[in-house]
C-alpha cells in the first residue's frame, strides 16, 4: 500500500514534467496519458520510449504499468529492469532501487543476472551508499551462485567506480581479485580483453594517474600489466621517448603473466613498424694500449658479453670503443654520430678533465652526452648534473669500514694513520668527515713520510703514545691506546711493512682498516702472513662468491671468455645498465637522466650493487674482506669480534702478571720459615 502510494506520487510528478516539457520545449513526440491507454498499448508505448531512450516517458509508462491489475506476470522482470534503468537515467535512484527490490522479490535469481547487478550498483552509487556497495562487492566475491559472466561485469563496474572516486589502488585490486576467480583461462582472457578496451577509452591523464598505483612487484600480472602497457603506448607516441618505452612494452608483451598477450604483441608490432627497433648508441672511452691496456681489455670483455646477451633480448646496442691512449681520442669522441648519447669512462682523471678543458677537442661533450665516468670522484664537476659516476667512491669505502667498526664491532673510538701525499691526505679527510655521522669519534690522527721507512716505526709509536724510554723498558707493558681501530689509507705493499710496527708496540688488539687498494691487490696475493692481518679489514666491489659474481662467471664460462674479476664485472654491469637506460632524446637534461637512472638501477649487479639518489649521486654497498694466506675471504664479523676479545684478554693478563711481579718484588724479605726462635 505504501509502495503503491509512492508510485502514484511518482506518476503524478512525471506527468507534470511531461506536460511542462510538451508546452515549453521544442516539439517532440508527445507523451500520451497512461490512463487513456489499455495495458497492452501502454506497454507498446513504454517499449517505444525505452528503445528511443526517452527516459522520462519510459519511466512514466513502466511505473504506470506496474499499477495495472491485468499485467502478465512474465512481463514483470522486463518492466522492473527498464523502469530501473529509466529512473537511473533520470536521476531517480530511489525509484530505481524500489524497482530492483521488487524484481528481486519476484525472482530470487535476479541477483545473479548481470543487468540487475549493473542497475543495482548504479542506483547505490547514485544514492551514495558507499558502505552498502562495499558489502555488496564482498558478497559477490564470496558468492558461489553468481555466474562468472555476471561477476565479470561487476568487476569492470567496480574497477571504474573506484577509479572515478580516486581510489586507484582499490580499482586495480578489485579487478585482480575477480581475475583470480575466473573459472578458466578463456574467461580470464575475456576479462583481460574487456579491460584493455576500457583503457583505450581513457584519456592520457587518467591512464597516467592509474599507472601510479602499479608497483614493480605487481606490474607483470593483471590488471597492472595492462595499465603499464597502455601507459607505455601513450608515452611511445613521443618519438623522443620511444627507446625507453619500447623496452617496457617489449618486456610486458613477452613476460607478463596475462593469459592472452596477443593484443599486446600486436600493438607492439604496430609501433615497431612505425618507429623501428630502437638502437642505443654507447661509447666506451678506455685505454686499450699502453700501461693500462690490461684493465681496459678486461672491461671490454665484460662489455662484449653483455652486448651479446642484450642482442639475444632484441636490445640493439651500437657500441663504439675509443682508445683513450690514442692521440686523436678526443676528436673521435666529439665527432661521434648524434645517437651516441651515453658514454662510459674515461678510466683516468687526466683523461676525464679533457672533457671540459676549453682547449680540448672534446670540450662540450658533457653538454651533448651523458657521461658515466669510471672514477671515484668527478673532481670539480657536480655529480648528477655535469656528469655521473659508475665506480666506487672513497666515501663508499670509508662508510663501509666505519659501519663495520661502529655497528658490528662496537668500536666507536677510531684513529687514522696516513701517508703524507695526495691520496693519503684525501682519504684521511674523507674518513674524518664520514666517521662522525655514523657514530665514530677520531681519537688519533698521525701522518708519516711515505718514502722514509726509518720514520714509520717512530710515527706508529707517536700515534700509540709510546713512552720515549720504551727501548729501555721493554718489559713494561704499554697502556692500551684510546682507540680500537686504525684506518691506514695506503697500498698493500706498504701495509705489509707498516702493520708489524703496530705489533711491535703491542697493538695486536687493534682492528686495521684498509682501503680498496688492499682488496684489489689481494686478488693476486700469495703466501700472506696471516699473523699480522687477523684483524685487518678492507672493502671491495667484487666478490666471486656473491650471487652476481657466480652468475657472471657462469656466463663467461659458457662463452669461453675466461675468468671474472672486478674490471670484467664493471664492463658487464655498465653495458647492461646502459641497455636498460636507453638512448636519450636530443632535448635531454640532467633531470631526465636522473629519472631514468632511478627506473633502471634496480638491476642484478655482478659487482657490489650501486644506487643513485634523486639528484644522481651514486653510492655502492661494498663487500668487506680480511686477508688470508691465499688472498682474501669475506669478513666473518663474529670471528673478528672473538679475535679482538682474545687479544685484549692477552694484554690484560700481561698487565696483571706484570703488576703481580712488581708487587712481589716490592715486598720486604720474609723470615725463614725453618728458623726456630730461641728459648726464653
Amino acid at each position: 500500500m505504501k509502495q503503491s502510494a509512492y508510485i502514484a506520487k511518482i506518476l503524478f510528478c512525471l506527468a507534470l514534467v511531461a506536460v511542462f516539457a510538451w508546452g515549453c520545449a521544442p516539439r517532440t513526440q508527445p507523451v500520451k496519458s497512461a490512463d487513456l491507454l489499455s495495458t497492452p498499448n501502454l506497454l507498446v508505448e513504454a517499449d517505444a520510449a525505452w528503445q528511443a531512450k526517452r527516459w522520462e516517458a519510459a519511466e512514466l509508462y513502466y511505473a504506470a504499468a506496474l499499477e495495472r491489475q491485468d499485467l502478465v506476470r512474465s512481463e514483470m522482470p522486463t518492466i522492473y529492469a527498464r523502469l530501473a534503468e529509466s529512473a537511473s537515467a533520470n536521476g531517480h535512484y530511489h525509484q530505481a532501487r524500489i524497482a530492483l527490490e521488487q524484481w528481486a522479490n519476484e525472482d530470487t535469481n535476479a541477483l545473479e543476472r548481470a543487468d540487475w547487478e549493473r542497475l543495482y550498483l548504479d542506483a547505490m552509487a547514485g544514492l551514495a551508499k558507499t558502505e552498502r556497495l562495499r558489502n555488496h562487492l564482498q558478497w559477490v566475491l564470496d558468492s558461489t551462485n553468481v555466474p562468472w559472466a555476471t561477476k565479470q561485469q561487476v568487476a569492470l563496474w567496480f574497477g571504474e567506480y573506484f577509479r572515478t572516486h580516486e581510489d586507484y589502488v582499490g580499482s586495480l585490486d578489485v579487478l585482480a581479485k575477480f581475475h583470480a576467480q575466473a573459472p578458466d583461462d578463456r574467461d580470464r582472457a575475456l576479462l583481460e580483453n574487456d579491460y584493455q578496451q576500457h583503457l583505450l577509452g581513457l584519456d592520457d591523464g587518467a591512464v597516467d594517474t592509474l599507472a601510479k598505483a602499479v608497483t614493480p612487484a605487481d606490474q607483470w600480472r593483471f590488471p597492472y600489466a595492462l595499465v603499464a602497457f597502455e601507459r607505455g603506448v601513450r608515452k611511445a607516441l613521443d618519438p623522443d621517448a620511444w627507446a625507453a618505452s619500447w623496452r617496457t612494452l617489449r618486456d610486458l608483451a613477452a613476460s607478463s603473466e596475462l593469459v592472452d598477450r596477443v593484443p599486446l604483441e600486436t600493438r607492439l608490432a604496430e609501433l615497431e613498424a612505425r618507429y623501428g627497433l630502437p638502437t642505443i648508441g654507447l661509447a666506451l672511452v678506455l685505454p686499450v694500449t699502453g700501461p693500462y691496456a690490461k684493465v681496459g681489455v678486461k672491461i671490454l670483455r665484460g662489455a662484449g658479453l653483455a652486448q651479446w646477451r642484450l642482442a639475444q633480448e632484441s636490445v640493439n646496442v651500437d657500441l663504439r670503443i675509443i682508445n683513450s691512449e690514442a692521440p686523436d681520442w678526443e676528436t673521435r669522441l666529439a665527432e661521434l654520430p648524434g645517437h651516441f648519447t651515453v658514454v662510459g669512462g674515461p678510466l683516468r682523471v687526466d683523461a676525464f678533465k679533457r672533457l671540459y678543458e676549453p682547449d680540448s677537442p672534446a670540450a662540450g661533450v658533457l653538454e651533448h652526452r651523458a657521461v658515466f665516468a669510471f672514477l671515484s670522484s668527478l673532481g670539480d664537476l657536480s655529480e648528477g648534473k655535469d656528469a655521473w659516476r659508475f665506480f666506487t667512491s672513497h666515501n663508499d669505502e670509508v662508510r663501509s669500514l666505519v659501519s663495520l667498526a661502529v655497528d658490528k664491532l662496537g668500536i666507536t673510538d677510531l684513529a687514522v694513520f696516513y701517508p703524507e701525499e695526495k691520496f693519503g691526505r684525501t682519504m684521511a679527510q674523507t674518513f674524518y668527515s664520514e666517521a662522525a655521522p655514523l657514530g665514530g669519534r677520531i681519537k688519533g690522527m698521525q701522518s708519516y713520510p711515505p718514502q722514509d721507512l726509518r720514520q714509520w716505526s717512530k710515527r706508529v709509536g707517536k700515534l700509540l703514545n709510546v713512552p720515549a724510554d720504551f727501548s729501555d723498558n721493554k718489559d713494561v707493558p704499554l697502556p692500551l691506546p684510546d682507540f680500537g681501530a686504525v684506518f691506514i689509507p695506503d697500498g698493500w705493499r706498504q701495509a705489509q711493512t707498516l702493520l708489524p710496527n703496530f705489533f711491535f708496540y703491542e697493538g695486536e688488539q687493534l682492528v686495521f682498516l684498509g682501503p680498496g687498494l688492499w682488496s684489489r691487490a689481494l686478488d693476486d696475493a700469495k703466501n700472506v702472513d696471516e699473523h699480522y692481518y687477523r684483524l685487518a679489514v678492507c672493502p671491495g666491489a667484487w666478490w666471486d662468491g656473491s650471487d652476481g659474481g657466480k652468475a657472471l662467471q657462469s656466463a663467461l664460462t659458457e662463452e669461453g671468455l675466461g675468468q671474472a674479476d672486478f674490471w670484467v664485472a664493471l664492463g658487464y654491469d655498465f653495458l647492461r645498465f646502459a641497455g636498460k637506460f636507453g638512448a636519450l632524446p636530443a632535448s635531454w637534461d640532467s633531470d631526465l637522466v636522473n629519472k631514468r637512472i632511478l627506473k633502471v638501477q634496480d638491476m642484478d649487479f655482478s659487482m657490489a650493487p650501486m644506487t643513485w639518489d634523486d639528484h644522481g649521486k651514486a653510492s655502492q654497498d661494498l663487500y668487506l674482506f680480511t686477508p688470508v694466506s691465499n688472498g682474501k675471504q669475506i669478513v666473518d664479523t663474529e670471528r673478528i669480534a672473538a679475535r679482538i676479545a682474545k687479544a685484549q684478554a692477552r694484554r690484560e693478563r700481561r698487565m696483571e702478571n706484570y703488576e703481580k711481579r712488581i708487587e712481589a718484588e716490592s715486598r720486604p724479605p720474609s723470615a725463614n720459615p725453618d728458623d726456630t726462635p730461641p728459648a726464653p
